[in-house]
Order: C-alpha cells, then sequence, then structure tokens
C-alpha cells in the first residue's frame, strides 16, 4: 500500500469516529473563536490539543521509593510480567480512546466553535497551554485566536446558571478566598439580561466565602459566562486578563496589524454577531461596561 493511501485510510478512520454533534447540556471541553475559516480553526485545534495532551501524558512519573524488602527470583520475574501486562492494557486503552479525546460539536454560531474533550481537566490543559505560549512568545496558530476552557455547559436561564457557578465555586473559593470578576458574553441570545446575570453570579461567589472579593484589574480568577444560543458555557479561569483573555496570538506577542514576528500573516479577531446583539457591551461600543461593580464586558 502507498503511502498516500495510508494517510488516507487513516484520516478516513479519524472522521468516522469524530462524527457532528452539537453543543449540548453536561458537555466540556474548549471553545474556540476564529475568523471566517472555521474548517482551519478546527484542525488548529485538534493538532494543539493533542500535541499539548501527549507532552502531559509523556511527563515522567515520579520515582518510586525503593523497597527494603528482598524479593526471589521468581516473584521478581512475576512482577515484570504484570508490569509488562499492565503497560501493554495501558496503551491498548489509549489506543482505543485516541479518537475520542477531542471531537467538534456544532454551535450553531458563524466563527465559534466547540471542541468537546472526554479528559478530566480541560482548564488544566487550557492555563498550560496559554502560559507556554505567553513564556515563549512562538506562535503556534493562524487562525485560532481565542481557546477557552469550559467546564459546565447548562441551559442559559439564571437558575441553572447560578447553580453551575455554585457547584464550581466549592471547587475553587470555599476553602481559601480569592479575588474575583465577573466575564459575560452572550450570542445570538438577547433574553437573558447581563445585569442580572452579572449580579446573581456575584452574589453566589461572594455567598460561598466572605473573603472573596471584586477585583476588576488583577483578579486571581474570572468567573467567565459565554451564552451561545440557548446553552451556557461556564468555566473559572486563573489570571484571565493576565493570559490575553486566552487569546493565543496576542500571548505570542502578534501585533495588531496582523503581523508576526516572523512576518507571516495572521487573522484579526472581530466582533462574531454583532448584528444580532444589543449595542451593550460589544466591541463596536468602544470601552466596556461596569456593572455592579464585578465585571467588564468581554470583547468578543
Amino acid at each position: 500500500m502507498s503511502e498516500a493511501k495510508r494517510k488516507n485510510n487513516y484520516k478516513n478512520e479519524q472522521m468516522k469516529h469524530r462524527k457532528l454533534s452539537f453543543l449540548e447540556l453536561g458537555m466540556k471541553g474548549f471553545m474556540a473563536t476564529c475568523n471566517f475559516r472555521e474548517k482551519d480553526c478546527i484542525r488548529e485545534c485538534y493538532n494543539i490539543l493533542n500535541q499539548y495532551m501527549d507532552t502531559s501524558m509523556n511527563d515522567p512519573p515520579p520515582e518510586e521509593e525503593p523497597t527494603a524488602d528482598k524479593k526471589s527470583d521468581d516473584e521478581e520475574e512475576e512482577d515484570i510480567s504484570k508490569a509488562l501486562q499492565k503497560d501493554l492494557d495501558k496503551e491498548k486503552q489509549r489506543n482505543q480512546k485516541k479518537f475520542h479525546k477531542f471531537n467538534v460539536a456544532d454551535t450553531g454560531v458563524t466563527n465559534c466553535v466547540f471542541i468537546a474533550t472526554s479528559i478530566d481537566d480541560p482548564v488544566g490543559l487550557g492555563v498550560k497551554i496559554a502560559r507556554d505560549i505567553a513564556a515563549t512568545k512562538v506562535q503556534r496558530t493562524k487562525f485560532l485566536l481565542r481557546l477557552i476552557p469550559v467546564e459546565v455547559v447548562c441551559r442559559a436561564n439564571l437558575r441553572s446558571i447560578t447553580d453551575a457557578v455554585g457547584s464550581l465555586c466549592d471547587k475553587y473559593v470555599l476553602q481559601e478566598p480569592k479575588t474575583f470578576s465577573v466575564v459575560f458574553n452572550r450570542r445570538y441570545n438577547n433574553a437573558i439580561l447581563r445585569d442580572d446575570v452579572i449580579k446573581e453570579v456575584a452574589d453566589v461567589v461572594t455567598s460561598k466565602n466572605s473573603g472573596n472579593k471584586v477585583n476588576l484589574t488583577e483578579p486571581e480568577i474570572s468567573v467567565v459566562v459565554e451564552i451561545i444560543k440557548g446553552m451556557c458555557c461556564i468555566s473559572v479561569l486563573p489570571d484571565y486578563l493576565k493570559l490575553k483573555k486566552y487569546n493565543l496570538l496576542e500571548l505570542a506577542d502578534v501585533t495588531n496589524k496582523g503581523e508576526t514576528k516572523g512576518g507571516g500573516v495572521v487573522a484579526k479577531e472581530t466582533p462574531l454577531d454583532a448584528p444580532e446583539m444589543p449595542s451593550e457591551g460589544t466591541e463596536a461600543e468602544g470601552d466596556a461596561k461596569e456593572v455592579q461593580g464585578a465585571t467588564k464586558d468581554e470583547d468578543i
């Protein structure tokens, strides 16, 4: 079989496992924004997520302390065979799940894609990518602009949003107080009011720990609420403003003119659905507004 046929078969096998799905309740993963090149954006999402995921999986495990007990040769051989079998089982399991780590889910919104995942900690992976690019200043994407980890997908109504935020606050701020901000964005949904969401989310965070204080300039964590039609993607992210709102191009020091240090041309982010949204908080309006002293609107 020729090399071209082998590559074709590999791609076909990948597509079989990556059937089109839609953004649904209970999903977790990554919300990605782009600028009219969605297929290229999805490809870059798969590439960068798999690259950093493989790096995490290949990190050497901590060394075990040697035991003082001496074992017989038979016991040592048995231990070696068990260890080999365990490694084979792990490799087999990894290969079985290879195509199911990341799968695109249709959001129904232009320039906004969702990559669903089966990994336990999408925030950890997303933060690792952002911090590495911020440290190395190496541009790793051309069409993928922002890569936002998402921990919870719920319905876009106040009760569901506050319940989801409350569960995440138990994980992040219940024991140790932190400074926080609330970031709110909506796409193709005018039914839910921005001010109401901000107030309710801020109240939930402060109710979990009286030491939690609002900080709009350098918050330790940001509660990110991204409404996409009838669904809401929620996450609690560290260093949201320091990491340029998880904009991978800005982290790599790509200039606003769309030129890289190496002379390459990249896409620039534009408002996703300005015609469908009210004027408040859109990029065209200019300065972001502050409501209840708890948030600034996100530039979409």
